[in-house]
């Protein structure tokens, strides 16, 4: 089970993507746990919107999964922070989250 991450702009147009083929993003994602207060909503199987002012919570989140994060994980969570990064730098973007 796959997780895609899409940078959109507020019509829905793709500006950038990453394409979780191995399953790594998606088995990164804390499901229920407290200690992320906004990973841990993120539907593996659905789909997550975050706009510029959830993603200044998003982003540590992901920072502190990718810390101890193995290789491949890592390079998963860098493409989605990138995203993220990005999301925040500029009105109307998001990070959507895709699951399978």
């Amino acid at each position: 089970m796959g997780l895609d991450a899409y940078l959109e702009d507020e019509f829905g147009g793709e500006l950038d993507l990453f394409i979780d083929d191995g399953g790594m993003l998606a088995a990164a994602i804390p499901n229920g746990n407290p200690d992320y207060p906004m990973l841990r909503y993120v539907d593996v199987e659905g789909v997550t919107a975050f706009n510029r002012l959830q993603l200044a919570v998003v982003i540590p989140e992901l920072e502190k999964l990718s810390e101890n994060a193995g290789a491949n994980t890592k390079h998963a969570l860098s493409r989605v922070l990138k995203m993220a990064r990005k999301a925040v730098s500029e009105p109307h973007l998001y990070l959507s989250l895709l699951g399978d």
